[in-house]
């Protein structure tokens, strides 16, 4: 859980006339008094600083903004995170606490991930959002709050409200403005902009003389997918200025998973390499995706996290065809 004051305008750099306009309506909606806001997007596309956009632009600017991503709690302790605990509620309450929604009165709270929120607490918000009001775990007084409600997902919420997952009632509740932030591959003209401006934050982080990324570099930066989108790309910048000992960061020094993408794999043998290889007629699918996912498990040093969203899988899809690959081997054994 965050809390924090936004009276200075957070940094959102960007050439692009989508997310110009989106910038723009977020001022709009902030200044219109609008309270309930949906912030829509993959991950790592930067909906906590379209929060913080919205609460510098509203009248709560001097006011506490308070930040909880909802998958990060366990489900226990969802309920006492959000609206705190009174003395001996429960086994460890050794003391009174406030939860989040108490933190941001007067502000604004910002509930990440809201998607994965479990159903029961569904409920429980929805009563809040509704009634402004809410009482402590193991409390008897209610509690009035003041605040505007910014939730963010990288779901697709109606699907989740149409497989019963979200509550159809509070979809639509936290859903009076929906803005959707495009993933950085569709925005590629940012990348120029943002790879400077971490570039700068970086040097200045851990007092590094001047530096440049290459030509090459920067070509590889724009010709790359960035899956995990400016915060891929921030993580990179930081692993490059670290890492670089001269003046220039060259290709070379890019994490293998972007300056490696475009090589053809090979389909027999333990080794990759830049040529350019054919596929033997007859290769089976299955091969050639064997082959695929464990040259990318190869490029993030067997991180099956960072792989399965290169990939495009969910971990445990990722985790289901090393299990049906690793059967196959041993049978042809």
């Amino acid at each position: 859980m965050k809390q924090k004051k936004v009276n200075q305008k957070p940094v959102f750099l960007t050439q692009n006339d989508v997310m110009i306009d989106l910038v723009k309506k977020v001022k709009q909606v902030a200044q219109r008094g609008c309270t309930e806001l949906l912030v829509t997007g993959e991950n790592g596309t930067g909906k906590e600083v379209i929060a913080q956009l919205y609460h510098y632009f509203s009248s709560r600017q001097d006011k506490p903004m308070v930040a909880v991503n909802c998958g990060a709690i366990p489900e226990d302790l969802v309920e006492s995170e959000l609206f705190g605990h009174e003395k001996g509620a429960f086994t460890g309450a050794h003391e009174q606490k406030k939860g989040c929604f108490e933190l941001a009165d007067g502000g604004t709270l910002f509930l990440d991930e809201i998607g994965e929120m479990p159903q029961p607490m569904q409920v429980k918000l929805l009563r809040v959002v509704e009634l402004g009001s809410f009482r402590r775990v193991g409390g008897t007084e209610e509690i009035q709050v003041d605040i505007s409600l910014v939730s963010a997902t990288n779901k697709v919420l109606i699907d989740q409200v149409k497989s019963g997952s979200f509550r159809e009632d509070l979809f639509y509740r936290i859903n009076v403005i929906e803005l959707f932030i495009p993933p950085l591959r569709h925005r590629k003209e940012d990348i120029p902009l943002l790879v400077n401006y971490y570039k700068e934050c970086y040097k200045e982080l851990y007092s590094l003389h001047e530096m440049e990324f290459s030509e090459e570099c920067m070509e590889t930066f724009m010709g790359h997918d960035w899956p995990g989108n400016v915060r891929e790309l921030k993580n990179v910048v930081e692993r490059c200025m670290v890492l670089c000992e001269g003046g220039k960061i060259e290709l070379e020094q890019l994490p293998p998973r972007i300056r490696n993408e475009n090589e053809i794999l090979p389909v027999n043998g333990n080794h990759y390499s830049n040529e350019v290889i054919q596929i033997p007629i007859g290769t089976s699918l299955e091969k050639i995706e064997q082959h695929v996912i464990g040259r990318t498990l190869n490029s993030v040093d067997n991180n099956k996290t960072e792989a399965a969203k290169i990939l495009g899988f969910t971990r445990k899809t990722l985790h289901n065809k090393l299990d049906k690959y690793k059967d196959m081997s041993s049978n042809e054994a």
